[in-house]
């Protein structure tokens, strides 16, 4: 998700490391006011409006400040904080598990489960700790290619028995043919190009022995404004308020998500729509998904 044309700028030259981003003071009742320049038609539209906006937004496929290494090992660790608390109070967790929770549950046995783009890896870590609640065996392997969310996840998976990292790129899995169970994904489908995406989908199928469930953001105007009137509240650091509104722009509609499917050769793949303004990729793979 992306920072606003308020937040702070690197002074540095693109590619180069800038300096520590300025993490901006939460206002109190910030939502509040945020909210009271609003009309009540124009509040309740952004509230409870359609689940993906009325009018589509061209595609941007432009790298996310994340992406390009900008900010300091602090600000990674804060973003990707920032970027959890985002998804699981506003339903990206949500439209993962709500697919996935209901698979482990019909599967025997010891469970395989990857997960692409893992970033901090809370979301392994939640999987996990859901998988002891039900007395389920899960093990999670979350991948990333960014060696800097690696070092933030690690700090976070030590004494995780059930939990490892790996550094990979998602495009070119080093795994088996059906050499796991589950292959997941939150909010990573929409840094990929078309053909790019198309490729990650074949990867995840390729491994996938059972099931692959991918979530991430829909494209559209009113996703957008929603997300720049909510900064205050939950994106307080400059690489969360840049990087989430451009990742909204990014984000692919469910159409074309279909689309990307049927290229990639995920036959009966289905797209679910999530409020708010969240959809779930599911292709089951087996008979026993």
């Amino acid at each position: 998700m992306s920072a606003g044309a308020h937040a702070s700028q690197p002074s540095e030259a693109p590619g180069h490391e800038p300096k520590a981003f300025r993490t901006i003071p939460l206002p109190q009742n910030s939502v509040k006011s945020v909210f009271s320049v609003l009309s009540a038609e124009q509040a309740y539209k952004i509230l409870y409006g359609s689940k993906t906006s009325p009018v589509t937004v061209q595609r941007l496929d432009q790298p996310e400040w994340l992406d390009e290494g900008r900010g300091s090992d602090a600000d990674v660790a804060a973003n990707l904080e920032e970027m959890w608390r985002i998804n699981l109070r506003l339903g990206g967790l949500r439209a993962l598990t709500r697919h996935l929770y209901p698979r482990l549950m019909a599967a025997a046995g010891p469970l395989t489960l990857l997960d692409l783009g893992t970033g901090s890896a809370h979301l392994p870590l939640a999987l996990a700790s859901w998988a002891r609640a039900k007395d389920r065996t899960l093990h999670v392997c979350g991948i990333d290619w960014a060696p800097r969310n690696l070092a933030v996840a690690r700090h976070k998976v030590i004494e995780q028995p059930n939990v490892s990292l790996l550094q990979a790129d998602a495009s070119r899995l080093p795994l088996r043919t059906g050499g796991v169970d589950f292959v997941v994904s939150s909010l990573f489908l929409h840094h990929f190009a078309p053909g790019a995406a198309v490729e990650l989908l074949r990867s995840a199928a390729a491994v996938a022995r059972r099931s692959v469930i991918m979530s991430d953001l829909v494209r559209g105007r009113l996703p957008w404004l929603a997300f720049k009137l909510v900064q205050p509240a939950f994106a307080r650091q400059a690489l969360t308020r840049h990087d989430g509104a451009l990742s909204i722009r990014r984000a692919y509609t469910p159409a074309e998500l279909r689309e990307l499917a049927a290229a990639a050769g995920l036959r009966g793949a289905r797209v679910y729509e999530h409020w708010p303004w969240r959809m779930t990729l599911v292709a089951d793979r087996g008979p026993d998904a």
